[in-house]
């Protein structure tokens, strides 16, 4: 994908618009699973629990109802263990990636067909730098989000980070 940005002499910034088109589904969901009522009826998503704790509720919730080692902060710590394992990976998996695919472009192997010697692509130096952190802030987002929202982001982020280790091997 990076050697396509680098021919097209395209930013892979801009892949970041239709995760931007998404938002408004986030947004929904986020009110789905933070809302006590939905359409005038009480939710009933957030009646049920994880173990302990509460869909409805959040880490701070459960620092207060019996702090970390309480029965809800342990199934955040468990959240957050599987959270950090999957960072780690997905930063490793970056790292390496971006390593093999250096930010300028210049004569000789990897080059792009119309890349002009030590041309930088638009963006890149940025993502190179900024990229393999961006799955630790996953962490910040169960932090602060619902229980059934950080449920969500879990489940979708380890199911990418499987994918994607699948996919490119």
């Amino acid at each position: 994908m990076l050697e396509l940005h680098r021919e097209e002499k395209v930013s892979p910034l801009s892949g970041c618009l239709p995760g931007l088109l998404q938002l408004p589904a986030f947004f929904l969901l986020y009110h789905v699973f933070s809302s006590s009522t939905i359409a005038g009826e009480a939710n009933g998503l957030l009646g049920h629990q994880l173990f302990a704790a509460p869909l409805g509720g959040k880490w701070a919730d459960a620092l207060g109802a019996g702090g970390p080692f309480g029965p809800a902060g342990l199934v955040y710590l468990v959240l957050f263990a599987l959270v950090a394992a999957v960072a780690a990976f997905n930063y490793r998996r970056t790292k390496r990636m971006m390593a093999d695919n250096p930010v300028t472009v210049g004569a000789g192997a990897g080059a792009g067909a119309g890349a002009g010697a030590g041309e930088q692509v638009p963006g890149l130096g940025a993502v190179n730098k900024v990229m393999p952190f961006m799955s630790f802030f996953t962490l910040v987002t169960v932090a602060v989000v619902p229980l059934a929202a950080a449920l969500y982001v879990v489940t979708s982020t380890t199911w990418s980070a499987v994918e994607r280790a699948a996919l490119y091997r």
